[in-house]
């Protein structure tokens, strides 16, 4: 069955918090959540959804370059095209805009692709979690996100998540590295038996890595992430070395030959999965098989994600089985969104669509109303 026909609507979702990284504010309020909604038609008039949700102080890509390289390279590439053969679509896409060490604007790429699996799921009626393989969990537990410029606000932040039934806390470090360990320090402190992370966005370097890391360690945190900048390989090595704790990778797991590269020289033993930094389902499962092979730790994580790329998300790590809490914090973020019923989340756990396909249901007049 061919591809009949790919629309692209870029819409402005509304925003109640804003998070701050490394690099200052991922966005601002009065941006909100921009992204670029496609739909993809067969020829027998079945459709599925994607998106692409960049933010433009975690990696390059924007908004406005999603939309011309969807509109303009990847949705002429692919009209006509086979839905099934998703692996070809990914040759074709490739083909027009080439891949390096991150598989070549990834986070456009990734529309199409979770449109693809979302189509293909829908014709064959089943959930996308089936086409992913085992069904090893049916709800993913998600994790707090702590973004606060004083000890005291982290402890705020964390006391209310706890409330609100969160079991994990990702906190943001490198923004105010003076206090960073009081940061942490306070989340530890308010949520003892919860599980509790850094992530600085390689905000450090290998000699504050090495500082930081001994601190953490210290205040029982097990796990660090993406402490140095991506193109740090010696950094990473030296770190895994100098500290217990796992050191995971985000920013520097773009793409499965550079990942395959770090495996190589042993710079790494934990892995950030977001679906759309690989550019789709496509390459996160690989990237999930290569890193389970490897005997690397998988964690999730998302981009501030919409329902789309939230409930692509959710499907993955429950096909993968990851337990701990995960860092899917769009609904944290996102005042409001375009689905006809709101995502099923019980106690801080995304449940698990059944329905088929990414088993979500779009509301086309909420796209006409938040439209740019």
């Amino acid at each position: 069955m061919k591809i009949e026909r790919i629309e692209v609507f870029p819409v402005r979702l509304p925003m109640k918090a804003v998070l701050t990284l490394p690099r200052g504010p991922s966005r601002t309020l009065d941006e909100g959540k921009r992204v670029a909604l496609v739909k993809i038609t067969d020829a027998d008039g079945n459709v599925g959804w994607g998106e692409s949700g960049p933010s433009r102080r975690w990696s390059a890509e924007t908004l406005e370059s999603c939309l011309t390289s969807i509109r303009e390279y990847l949705a002429p590439a692919l009209i006509r095209h086979d839905v099934f053969d998703i692996a070809g679509a990914h040759a074709k896409m490739n083909t027009e805009l080439a891949t390096g060490l991150d598989p070549g604007q990834p986070i456009a790429k990734c529309a199409i692709d979770v449109a693809l699996h979302d189509l293909v799921c829908r014709r064959l009626g089943i959930p996308l979690q089936a086409w992913l393989g085992a069904k090893r969990l049916d709800r993913v537990k998600l994790a707090r996100l702590v973004s606060a410029a004083t000890p005291e606000d982290a402890a705020r932040i964390t006391k209310q998540g706890l409330a609100e039934g969160y079991e994990g806390f990702k906190v943001k470090v490198g923004h105010h590295k003076a206090i960073d360990a009081e940061l942490v320090k306070a989340v530890k402190e308010a949520a003892p038996d919860s599980y509790v992370w850094p992530d600085a966005n390689q905000a450090y370097s290998l000699e504050e890595a090495m500082r930081m890391a001994k601190t953490f360690e210290k205040l029982g945190v097990t796990l660090f992430e993406q402490p140095v900048p991506m193109t740090d390989f010696y950094g990473m090595r030296k770190l895994l070395s100098a500290t217990s704790m796992t050191i995971a990778l985000d920013e520097a797991a773009m793409g499965i030959p550079l990942v395959v590269e770090l495996i190589r020289r042993e710079a790494v033993e934990g892995l950030a999965i977001k679906v759309s930094k690989v550019g789709g389902i496509h390459y996160a499962r690989q990237m999930c098989d290569l890193a389970l092979n490897a005997g690397l730790k998988l964690i999730g994580s998302g981009l501030q994600d919409a329902p789309i790329g939230f409930a692509a998300s959710v499907h993955l790590f429950a096909a993968y089985g990851i337990a701990e809490p995960v860092d899917l914090n769009g609904p944290q973020f996102i005042a409001e969104d375009y689905l006809k019923t709101p995502f099923p989340v019980e106690r801080q756990a995304a449940l698990v669509p059944t329905g088929p396909g990414l088993g979500i249901e779009i509301d086309e007049t909420k796209i006409t109303r938040y439209a740019l």
